[in-house]
């Protein structure tokens, strides 16, 4: 991937007090610019940016992201606001989205290296020195990758998301925890130990962790774009290219076996809460559409249906396909959905994602928040290992309201997490001294 172009600089915000060359670009890899609406609502976006309305800008590229999950221009530019905003935690999440679709561009290593500096040194210090070839005159990329490298594995907490009953039907349940911590070598800490390997310009090792799970998921679209990124960053972009349209293919493959389910026109005021909760076998009639809301609805309940399948992919094209088509006044449909993109991407392992899903269903109406998506938000939280955010969702959804069981559940996540939030607070400061 290339950076297409830079565009004029925003006020970046960092905790040295140094200013590093960050720029916004207007375009970062193929995506950005591939559709016409997406081109207008990041211009949009960046002039809303330019005038100082942060809060507006933030919900534009929330947006963008919500169509087009992969375009780095979006991820980029949140990562900037959130930290003129003071969120550093929401714009550590925004670069390593960057960094995983857009690896080594030079000022998304930087930011990560300075916001991480504090937090976790040794990760800075990996960012820090894949930094520097682009910005070697940097003094405080200097300092940060002079840090030590030592640091002990990482500790996983395991969630899965909680569904959203339906009016009429009782909860199922849904929520485990796993009181014991997953092997080394599960999935999970392989993919992120093929993005360290990345980020730290060890390109070999990251294509060796990649090809290692491929051997156990050659079905994966998400394990083949990794290893295609990470031949795109050894510098073989037309093997990159073939792993690519190999991730593309699968992913077409799920998408045709994806079909609407067909809604009686008595049954639409109903469906946000019902349909599709419980799968039946039973088809509905086919009926016509009514517009882009009737297709809307359809796509959100076939996704739902999926979930209580276990099919995580295939739902979170049918979300993704009913927020696309979902009139905008339509705030109840477009809130639903990108609750269930949240659980989906969850139950895909792609965490960051799933936290920024959540967070735009808030930001579209703060009244709806159930207990329930602040729980599976505070999961999120908890498997990138921002304890003290999952923390806050955890004891929040409690205020929310949640029945006996999961809020019993709910106590053992906030325990779990203080306990690995002071683990990690000690990790930290042997690392920083």
């Amino acid at each position: 991937m290339t950076v297409h172009g830079l565009g004029t600089p925003l006020p970046f915000i960092i905790p040295t007090g140094q200013n590093l060359p960050i720029l916004i670009p207007l375009s970062l890899g193929p995506h950005s610019m591939e559709q016409g609406s997406i081109a207008s609502q990041l211009q949009e976006a960046g002039s809303m940016a330019k005038r100082g309305d942060t809060t507006a800008a933030i919900e534009a590229y929330e947006e963008v992201i919500a169509h087009d999950a992969e375009n780095a221009t979006a991820w980029y530019c949140l990562g900037v606001l959130y930290s003129n905003q003071g969120s550093a935690e929401r714009a550590i999440v925004s670069f390593k989205e960057v960094d995983r679709l857009l690896p080594n561009h030079g000022p998304t290593l930087s930011n990560l290296a300075i916001l991480l500096e504090e937090e976790d040194p040794p990760r800075a210090s990996k960012y820090a020195r894949a930094a520097h070839i682009s910005y070697p005159d940097n003094k405080a990329l200097a300092r940060i990758s002079s840090a030590s490298d030592d640091h002990p594995p990482r500790v996983f907490l395991q969630a899965s998301p909680l569904s959203e009953p339906s009016e009429g039907q009782s909860d199922e349940g849904g929520i485990t925890l796993d009181s014991e911590e997953p092997s080394p070598m599960s999935s999970e800490s392989m993919m992120i130990e093929a993005e360290s390997h990345t980020s730290a310009g060890n390109h070999a090792a990251a294509v060796s962790v990649w090809k290692g799970l491929l051997e156990g998921a050659q079905d994966s679209p998400e394990v083949w774009r990794g290893l295609g990124d990470a031949l795109e960053a050894a510098g073989y972009p037309d093997r990159a290219a073939q792993c690519r349209q190999r991730a593309d293919s699968i992913g077409e493959a799920q998408y045709q076996a994806v079909t609407p389910v067909a809604l009686d026109e008595d049954e639409l005021e109903e469906a946000l809460v019902q349909a599709a909760l419980t799968h039946s076998n039973e088809e509905s009639p086919p009926l016509e559409r009514s517009g882009d809301l009737n297709a809307s609805i359809e796509w959100y309940n076939k996704g739902l249906s999926l979930l209580q399948e276990d099919k995580a992919t295939e739902a979170l094209t049918c979300f993704e396909k009913a927020i696309g088509g979902c009139p905008k006044e339509e705030v109840e449909l477009r809130v639903r959905a990108q609750n269930g993109r949240g659980h989906a991407l969850f139950k895909s392992s792609r965490f960051a994602e799933s936290v920024l899903a959540y967070h735009t269903a808030i930001n579209m109406d703060s009244k709806s928040v159930t207990g329930r998506t602040l729980f599976n938000m505070g999961s999120s939280y908890a498997a990138v290992e921002l304890y003290e955010d999952a923390i806050k969702c955890f004891t929040q959804s409690l205020e929310r309201g949640l029945d006996k069981e999961d809020a019993e559940l709910c106590e053992k996540h906030i325990s779990r997490c203080r306990l690995l939030s002071r683990e990690q607070l000690k990790r930290q400061t042997r690392a920083s001294r």
